[in-house]
């Protein structure tokens, strides 16, 4: 099969320049993607060619120059799809991590065979890691990463991928019962997030509280009709009033004060959904840490069993940074395995006989400071490698009050009262897919609230610099 089509390539500079593209080949045998008369990306068995439907803009692609991936690239990932080629079209709804799994490949590797495949090293990410994306007329993705969707319209369907990853952050912080928990930013993925929070409270049948905490007129609004049950005005309210007034608080501001105003509001977790980059609290990698799904947690007897909800694996290995292993090596669970020293000596270990075979990651790692948090995350600069496996947890020491300096210092506060800080990123689409279909009135307030602006493919210039602007919830560009 061959086709070809002109699209707009994302580049360094914020700007789009049009280039024309052709991909040729079989989901049998493979495909070659040239651009522009040159090779782009060569990839093996394992994808189907689509027709792009819709695709709504995301933070992400406003962002996207920031992040460690090539450009220039078609961007985009909130893809809703149909066949090619048939006289009944049907719509899919596409996952945006490139597998081994997501192809249906025989070949795999360690994240694949314990359970974490969006993890791994290997992965491509549709419009963000070199795989062509959403604002292109065609695409191609991977065999079971395509959903076929029906009996959700195009609307609510063309956000189901920022509502799964909405969702995964029930996944990993569900509210128990009588929880009151909060979402700080409800405008785009909070209000995502607002509305995973009420269909997840309905099919799961658990009674918590949900507070939208915001300072906008129109997101107040949104907010009540997306699920929250009250929205707090921060232009009448001080946030010192809610200090650890709420168990979870969901944090969405993607911003360093709104990082601090969570710290300051949670009362036993603060989850970490979107960050831009910056230092926050005084802890860097904080993006990173979002994208590997790691937690921060107060180091306890009870940190050492840490898994994920609905996980069934045990912790056996941890690293001890070298500065704190005399005052802890006594006080480790007796079946750990145990290794310390420098972040320099744990990149060695994991790279060694220890880990053939493994993810090359600890289980858990010990650190006693701001600057080694960062080192566990990410110990090599260049390298999207963590020192702890995804889905895991950095515990942390905070007893050495002259090691956390500035914003560091509310932030070890926040640990010394016994709190933590989880994270999560994309989410499962046929959990997401369910839920919807058990709650018509999320779906009705996906159609009737969300999204804000429409443009034609041929706009999407405009539609990009539209959805920068604060007025947007979201934008979407349909295709012919």
């Amino acid at each position: 099969m061959q086709i070809k089509f002109k699209a707009l390539d994302y580049t360094a500079d914020d700007r789009f320049i049009e280039s024309e593209y052709e991909y040729s080949g079989e989901t049998e045998t493979g495909w070659k993607i040239s651009r522009n008369g040159e090779t782009y990306l060569e990839v093996g068995p394992g994808y189907r060619l689509l027709k792009t439907k819709s695709c709504g803009v995301c933070s992400t692609d406003i962002d996207r120059r920031f992040l460690p991936h090539p450009l220039p690239q078609i961007i985009g990932h909130e893809v809703l799809a149909e066949s090619v080629g048939n006289n009944e079209k049907q719509r899919y709804v596409v996952e945006i991590n490139d597998t081994w799994e997501a192809r249906g490949s025989v070949e795999t590797d360690a994240f694949c065979r314990e359970g974490i495949p969006t993890h791994s090293p290997e992965r491509k990410v549709l419009g963000i890691d070199r795989l062509p994306g959403g604002f292109g007329p065609y695409l191609l993705v991977p065999k079971n990463a395509a959903i076929p969707l029906d009996g959700i319209s195009d609307k609510a369907a063309v956000l189901m991928e920022p509502f799964a990853a909405a969702l995964q952050a029930m996944l990993a912080s569900p509210p128990k019962e009588g929880d009151r928990v909060a979402v700080l930013g409800p405008r785009r993925l909070g209000s995502l997030v607002l509305a995973a929070l009420s269909a997840y409270r309905t099919s799961s049948k658990t009674n918590f509280h949900i507070t939208a905490i915001t300072r906008h007129d129109h997101l107040i609004t949104l907010s009540k009709k997306m699920g929250a049950d009250v929205a707090v005005d921060l232009r009448v309210t001080s946030i010192d009033t809610l200090k650890s007034q709420f168990d979870i608080v969901y944090d969405t501001t993607s911003t360093p004060s709104g990082f601090l105003s969570a710290i300051e509001i949670s009362k036993r977790e603060l989850h970490l959904k979107t960050t831009n980059g910056q230092t926050m609290g005084g802890l860097q990698h904080l993006t990173e840490l979002v994208v590997d799904e790691l937690s921060l947690l107060p180091v306890s007897e009870s940190s050492f069993q840490f898994i994920w909800p609905r996980e069934t694996r045990k912790n056996k290995t941890i690293f001890v940074f070298g500065s704190m292993y005399e005052r802890w090596k006594d006080k480790l669970p007796t079946h750990f395995k145990v290794y310390h020293g420098s972040p320099e000596e744990a990149v060695s270990i994991l790279e060694g006989k220890d880990f053939e075979g493994l993810v090359p990651r600890f289980d858990l790692v010990l650190v006693e400071s701001p600057d080694q948090i960062a080192k566990a995350i990410r110990p090599i600069p260049g390298s999207e490698s963590s020192l702890v496996r995804p889905r895991s947890a950095i515990l942390v020491d905070s007893s050495k009050e002259s090691l956390w300096e500035g914003e560091a210092k509310q932030t070890r506060e926040f640990f010394q009262q016994g709190k933590q800080i989880r994270s999560s990123r994309c989410g499962d689409f046929h959990f997401a897919i369910q839920l919807l279909k058990e709650n018509p009135s999320v779906v009705n307030a996906l159609e009737e609230n969300m999204i804000s602006h429409q443009y034609s493919a041929s706009d999407l210039t405009t539609a990009y610099s539209k959805a920068k602007e604060p007025s947007s919830v979201k934008v979407v560009v349909n295709f012919p």
